[in-house]
């Protein structure tokens, strides 16, 4: 998009010529957005998946094969149509047999140009990695609320050749439609992190399907990673003034330090900000300014997995540079390893460290203002006919960890002389 004026690309937003070129969208006419991405109900998703496309999932799950997909929400149906498929995950990787999340592409293949309400894509979900099933709707919700550019969700049940898989979380793609919505200037590149890289000297090797960092969006126009070097660069400055100001140059240095204050309430370890150095993505504008956006917040609010013990809540210290994670034992031997790069220099940057624990501060006020218990409350309440007891106990122990964790920062707060 570099070659695209800023003004033009503002005519561009206002008058919706940038979809022009594409399909008609497959939905009901009186569907909308917010049956999909909405917490007042539940919509439906038929996957319809021959015994080929069986096979190509089965052979290599990550792949996009074709299928028929209807789309069922109080607006009405979308009718069948076809779609790309593929499973998605890491850890959380299942079989089509099982409960697998899913990726839909709308526009896959010979399907190009073809959209559903304007999306290209959608990503189902399978809530493997969060017991209660109210994590994620609530985490993005709070990051959303604090004017971080984050996904909106939906539930959704998800059938699989007329055979209900489950209740899913419907969570908004993070690719060009999303940004062409979150942001109002050219997005240069979109970058998708990998666990426990780091904005480190030589993490800007590859292409843009290969390297510590990936490239899901801008390859095309800009094939090279100019910008994350930059970016690079700076976090390895010696921490001062010089570099202070550079942030405030190469990022959006509010909404950052404000997206760490999120990522350290709702204790998201697997985060940039924690210590897996995770589930995130960096967006450059054509200035080569960079947004972080959040991600994979299911392992959020304080559930522990690790342990056999149902009930037990897991904390982290919101003000230190090296942390745990339930299975930081296991896996280095230790009780705590070093956090994102960016996150460390903060702590240790006075101006800095302040407008984090002010951030802080916000966020938890944030949470009561915005009634973000109530709100997980009625999720619990939407999602009922799938809870059983374990899951309504942990939507009970997230709801009060999250109470706990506010007396936690007051303390942290108070600790540090922020009034």
């Amino acid at each position: 998009m570099r070659n695209v004026s800023r003004a033009v690309w503002a005519i561009f937003l206002s008058f919706g010529l940038i979809a022009a070129a594409v399909a008609v969208p497959p939905a009901s006419a009186s569907q909308s957005l917010t049956d999909f991405y909405g917490s007042s109900s539940i919509h439906e998703v038929y996957l319809t998946i021959d015994a080929a496309s069986v096979t190509n999932l089965n052979k290599a799950p990550k792949d996009y094969t074709m299928a028929e997909v209807e789309l069922r929400s109080i607006g009405g149906t979308s009718g069948k149509f076809s779609t790309g498929v593929r499973l998605k995950g890491s850890t959380s990787l299942e079989k089509l047999s099982g409960k697998p999340s899913f990726k839909l592409k709308f526009n896959w293949s010979n399907l190009k140009g073809q959209r559903f309400l304007g999306l290209k894509s959608m990503t189902l979900n399978a809530m493997s990695q969060d017991g209660s099933m109210i994590h994620e709707a609530a985490a993005y919700r709070l990051f959303n609320s604090m004017g971080i550019p984050a996904p909106k969700t939906g539930y959704a049940k998800v059938y699989v050749n007329g055979t209900l898989k489950g209740l899913y979380i419907n969570v908004e793609t993070t690719d060009d439609i999303f940004l062409s919505k979150r942001f109002g200037d050219p997005t240069q590149h979109l970058y998708e992190a990998q666990a426990f890289k780091d904005l480190m000297y030589g993490n800007d090797r590859g292409g843009h399907e290969t390297g510590p960092y990936l490239v899901d969006e801008g390859w095309s126009t800009t094939p090279d990673k100019k910008d994350l070097a930059k970016l690079i660069e700076v976090a390895n400055m010696t921490t001062g003034a010089s570099w202070w100001k550079a942030m405030d140059t190469y990022t959006d240095r509010a909404k950052l330090i404000r997206q760490f204050a999120v990522e350290n309430f709702i204790g998201h370890w697997d985060s940039y900000s924690g210590p897996i150095i995770n589930n995130h993505y960096l967006r450059s504008n054509d200035r080569g300014k960079f947004t972080m956006i959040p991600a994979g917040v299911d392992q959020t609010f304080g559930e522990n997995r690790q342990t056999p013990v149902k009930g037990d809540s897991y904390y982290f210290a919101m003000d230190a540079k090296e942390v745990g994670y339930p299975w930081v034992m296991q896996s280095h031997k230790k009780p705590a390893i070093p956090r994102g790069l960016l996150f460390q220099k903060c702590l240790t940057y006075k101006p800095c460290k302040t407008l984090y624990l002010t951030e802080l501060k916000a966020v938890s006020a944030k949470a009561t203002s915005s009634k973000l218990s109530t709100f997980m409350l009625n999720s619990a309440g939407l999602i009922t006919e799938f809870s059983n007891a374990d899951a309504r106990a942990e939507q009970t122990r997230s709801i009060n960890w999250m109470k706990k964790q506010q007396s936690n920062v007051a303390a942290l707060l108070k600790k540090n002389g922020i009034k």
